[in-house]
């Protein structure tokens, strides 16, 4: 059985049903229905590829909503460090598709100061990422 890489335990990882093409769409369609902001999408295989270098299907989203994040931002401009959201879609070597997404806002109470309600709304990303994961109800 295929599992996700080791990562920090603030890094939630999603197990896609769907493969890598069906995953991105449906990460960048639930995000965009959200009202976020997709800033960049970043084809890391083929920056690879630009270098002359290869890696499999990787995409890096950065997303966010500025009514979410400006607040944030403005309570403490290094949290912008933080801002906005990004999410990685990956393909491993069995072609399992897999979606991470960190989780900040213990970083942002503990590290940078902010009240848990104003950094809250941010956490809800990580229920989207993990519905692109996840297999349509039946």
């Amino acid at each position: 059985m295929t599992e996700a890489v080791k990562c920090p335990a603030s890094v939630a990882t999603f197990r896609s049903e769907h493969g890598f093409s069906v995953t991105v769409a449906r990460l960048r369609g639930l995000l965009a229905d959200k009202g976020m902001t997709i800033f960049v999408d970043i084809d890391q295989a083929d920056a690879a590829a630009q270098a002359g270098m290869t890696l499999r299907p990787t995409r890096l989203l950065v997303f966010g909503n500025p009514k979410g994040g400006t607040p944030v931002m403005q309570a403490n401009p290094c949290a912008g460090l933080l801002l906005p959201l990004k999410a990685q879609v990956w393909e491993d070597e069995a072609r399992v598709t897999w979606l991470a997404i960190e989780d900040i806002t213990g970083v942002l109470v503990d590290g940078y100061g902010l009240d848990a309600a104003m950094v809250e709304p941010l956490a809800k990303a990580k229920a989207l990422i993990q519905m692109a994961a996840a297999r349509d109800p039946a």
